[in-house]
C-alpha cells in the first residue's frame, strides 16, 4: 500500500497507520515523517523550555512547575485553558496529583515496563483528569465550568511520565473512530507500546535507541508514536487543523 494511501484513495485509519509504522514502514520514511512533525508544529521549543524550566522533571506538587505545565499546555494548543483561570487550572492540577501521582509509576518507567494493572490505573487516572474542572466559558447569562479533558488529560500524563505516556489529540482520536475517555486512552497505550516493540524487533534497536535511530533524539519512545500519528493524520486530512 502506498504510504497515506488506502484503497480506492479511501483514507487511512489510525490502526492502519500505526501497523504501517510497525510491520512495513522503512525507516528513512519514518525518520521523514518525524522530521515533517519537528518542522510543521513548532512544538519541540515549548516542551524544551518546559523541560528547562522544570530541570526536566515535572513535579506537580511544586506550584511553579503546574505554572510551567499549563503555559506549556497553551503552547500546545489548549485553548480552552483560558489566562484568567489559571489559578483554577493550577488549582485541579494540585488536587489530580495529590491524589493520583502517588498511584502512577515513577517517572522513569518506561510504557513497554508498565504492567496491565499499571495500563489499567493509568486509564483510570487519565478519566479522573479529563473530568477535573479547569476553567470557565463566558455564556450568555453567565459562565459555565470546562474541565481538562481529554487532549490535555492526555498532554498532561505525557508531560509528567513521557517515558510511559503518549499525548493524544482529538484528530487522532477521529482517526481510531475512537470517542475519547479511560478506555479509549487505554487502547492507545497497548497499541503504542505493541508498535514500539514491533519497531524495535524489526529494525535489531532497542526501543529506548528508537529516538536517535530515527532522527528524534530528544523525544522519548512514547512520543514518537503520538508525532507519526499527528503528522500522518494530517497528512489523510482527517480534519482542516490540528
Amino acid at each position: 500500500m502506498p504510504d497515506g494511501a488506502g484503497r480506492g484513495g479511501e483514507r487511512v485509519s489510525g490502526l492502519q497507520i500505526l501497523a504501517q509504522l510497525r510491520v512495513s514502514m522503512t525507516r528513512d520514511d519514518i525518520a521523514r515523517h518525524l522530521a515533517d512533525y519537528g518542522a510543521l508544529t513548532g512544538y519541540d521549543t515549548p516542551l524544551r523550555r518546559l523541560r528547562e524550566s522544570t530541570g526536566g522533571r515535572v513535579d506537580l506538587h511544586l506550584e511553579a512547575h503546574r505554572l510551567a505545565i499549563i503555559d506549556w499546555l497553551r503552547a500546545w494548543r489548549c485553548r480552552h485553558l483560558r489566562r484568567t483561570d489559571t489559578g483554577r487550572t493550577a488549582e485541579g492540577l494540585r488536587e489530580w496529583f495529590n491524589t493520583w501521582g502517588r498511584r502512577l509509576p515513577d517517572d522513569q518507567v518506561t510504557l513497554l515496563e508498565l504492567s496491565e494493572a499499571q495500563l489499567i490505573q493509568a486509564g483510570d487516572a487519565f478519566d479522573a483528569l479529563r473530568r477535573t474542572p479547569a476553567a470557565h466559558r463566558s455564556l450568555r447569562g453567565g459562565e459555565a465550568d470546562v474541565a481538562f479533558g481529554d487532549s490535555a488529560a492526555a498532554k498532561t500524563m505525557f508531560a509528567v511520565w513521557p517515558q510511559a505516556f503518549v499525548s493524544w489529540d482529538a484528530p487522532i482520536r477521529a482517526a481510531f473512530g475512537w470517542p475519547g475517555r479511560g478506555a479509549g486512552y487505554l487502547k492507545l497505550l497497548r497499541l503504542s507500546a505493541e508498535t514500539l516493540e514491533g519497531l524495535a524487533r524489526r529494525f535489531a534497536v532497542p526501543v529506548g535507541e528508537l529516538p536517535a535511530f530515527l532522527g528524534r533524539p530528544a523525544s522519548p519512545p512514547p512520543k514518537l508514536v503520538d508525532e507519526y500519528l499527528w503528522i500522518r493524520v494530517r497528512k489523510e486530512r482527517w480534519t482542516a487543523g490540528l
